[in-house]
């Protein structure tokens, strides 16, 4: 049971750009476009065993209490009377907290998002370690972010992007014995980044997506794969361009899932005459993600172009790499 005194705070996570061509399911990039929520919560508390399901204490203490902005408005009207993740993960993550399952008889919450949604930029982790933060400061009044990404990454299963989310900045996700632990990465400080964000979705979730990928590489393509991480490691803390352009050879999934974007090999050709160092897919897709230095815009404009040749509406966007990752303030009542 919570003993916590903070019944309202203000939560802001930043999206992520996962993979970078052959750092699959273990790198991820923070981006300075951000979920932001204002969430408060009654004093009182009731019991989640005294509900028949989780969904019954979101429908009574939370659906009536949310309300939407950005690019959730329409996801929201969209997926009227589902439960939204960030609920999810709070009570995921309160579950996780104790055996006696209290929860708030009352949960507000402002939820606004700049993210663009499944496009392969976070939007999910965002919200996973949002309601795994609120969930810390319900609970303890205060949010680890090594607790936060505990809880995401057990709630979610995307560590890559749960560290960037959380940590901000370049991040690594390592295995060590059964724990799940994030690293900073060195990023050299010149490089930037443009995104080519098309306005339709690929309608398959990051899991759905991964049916498409090979159960095994051979030998050659595994060592080719080992070979190009390293690359764009070194890429990535030099700023070397041939570096960062040969890293992202990747031929583990971008190979296959490049034929779900219209026009990808036409996208890199333009991003990389525009001035890009490099050019991949962002996440699962379809948003493409390029590396480069100096005013990004060119680049970013370029890839909508190409998108927009092909039929796809597409926004161009040119974000900071954000090195703050998740922010907690806590807010009078």
């Amino acid at each position: 049971m919570t003993s916590s005194s903070v019944n309202k705070v203000r939560i802001s996570v930043p999206a992520s750009s996962a993979n970078l061509g052959p750092g699959f399911d273990v790198l991820a990039l923070a981006l300075n476009i951000r979920l932001e929520v204002t969430a408060e919560w009654s004093p009182e508390q009731v019991n989640l065993k005294d509900f028949d399901d989780p969904l019954d204490w979101w429908h009574k203490a939370v659906e009536p209490n949310c309300n939407y902005g950005g690019t959730l408005l329409d996801f929201s009207i969209e997926h009227s009377g589902e439960p939204n993740l960030l609920a999810t993960a709070f009570v995921k993550a309160v579950l996780r907290g104790g055996p006696e399952y209290h929860l708030p008889k009352e949960l507000k919450a402002t939820i606004k998002s700049d993210i663009p949604i499944a496009q392969g930029l976070g939007s999910s982790a965002a919200a996973t370690v949002a309601g795994a933060a609120i969930a810390e400061m319900w609970r303890k009044g205060t949010a680890d972010k090594n607790d936060v990404f505990t809880d995401a990454t057990e709630i979610e299963g995307h560590p890559d992007n749960a560290a960037a989310a959380t940590y901000g900045g370049l991040q690594a996700s390592l295995s060590i014995g059964k724990d799940m632990r994030a690293t900073p990465l060195k990023m050299h400080e010149d490089l930037r980044v443009a995104l080519a964000v098309p306005n339709q979705t690929l309608k398959e979730s990051t899991g759905a997506t991964r049916i498409w990928l090979p159960e095994k590489l051979n030998r050659k393509e595994a060592v080719s794969n080992q070979r190009a991480l390293l690359t764009l490691l070194y890429g990535l803390k030099t700023g070397e361009k041939d570096a960062i352009a040969a890293g992202f050879d990747d031929r583990l999934h971008v190979p296959h899932r490049k034929a779900r974007i219209a026009g990808f090999d036409e996208i890199v050709t333009a991003a990389v005459e525009a001035g890009a160092y490099g050019v991949t897919i962002s996440g699962a897709g379809g948003a493409m993600i390029a590396l480069g230095t100096g005013d990004m815009m060119p680049i970013a404009s370029a890839m909508k172009e190409s998108y927009e040749r092909h039929g796809m509406e597409a926004q161009a966007l040119a974000p900071e790499i954000d090195k703050q990752g998740l922010i907690v303030e806590v807010l009078k009542g």
